[in-house]
């Protein structure tokens, strides 16, 4: 992901949100201007940088859309705001009265490798607080390559990176936890593959879905680094 100022991250997730609510495809300027309540000579300017950098896609006179980077840039921040609402209302207490706020101000400080290991901490959530749907893109991998999780090796510890949507129900019906911190235990002869979570939490995943688990292997404790990463 590009490093974006605030200002030029509010202006892609306000096109964005824009863009939601027309049925044409390309946004006026006097309509951004008027969703972040500043005048249309400064939205013009802004977008005029925007389009610069390849974000967003601008036609003097007619209106602004956002390029496939910049719809990619959009979605992460907000991502990186449901996510934050999420965390601070299951994890930290917060109403969802006051939680819009202090999402807004973390949105924009938080790395994608941060914002991805607070989704995967939180079980991958379909939606926020709100009912707002949580982008399920995945902004940041490590370098390492995914492997499936039927390649996965007995007695290796992994972190899972993404699931589909056919493993999330499979987890969701049985009424476990997702996990994602896991340590191989066994392979049984039809091919299914015992797991066990940090937590301690066993599962045993059929052969059938193991395709659309992707992992990573664990050189250090994520966790850890989820403690450390600078907000």
């Amino acid at each position: 992901m590009l490093k974006l100022t605030k200002n030029e991250q509010d202006y892609l997730k306000a096109i964005y949100t824009l863009e939601g609510l027309s049925d044409e495809s390309i946004v006026s300027i006097q309509l951004v201007a008027k969703k972040l309540s500043v005048a249309a000579p400064s939205a013009t300017e802004m977008i005029k940088r925007l389009s610069k950098k390849g974000l967003v896609l601008y036609e003097p006179y007619h209106g602004v859309n956002l390029s496939e980077q910049g719809h990619a840039q959009a979605r992460f921040i907000i991502k990186s705001h449901r996510v934050w609402e999420t965390f601070l209302v299951d994890k930290l207490g917060y109403s969802t009265e006051e939680v819009h706020e202090e999402a807004e101000n973390l949105e924009h400080a938080s790395s994608p490798k941060l914002v991805e290991y607070l989704y995967a901490l939180l079980d991958y959530p379909v939606t926020d607080p709100h009912g707002s749907t949580i982008p399920s893109e995945v902004f940041w991998k490590k370098d390492e390559v995914e492997i499936p999780l039927s390649h996965a090796e007995e007695d290796k510890s992994y972190y899972i990176t993404t699931l589909d949507s056919d493993a999330k129900a499979f987890f969701h019906k049985l009424k476990i936890k997702i996990p994602h911190f896991i340590r191989i235990l066994e392979r049984l002869q039809d091919g299914s593959i015992i797991l066990k979570e940090d937590s301690g939490q066993i599962s045993v995943i059929p052969q059938f879905l193991q395709e659309n688990i992707l992992l990573m292997q664990r050189t250090g404790s994520v966790a850890s680094s989820l403690r450390t990463e600078s907000l």
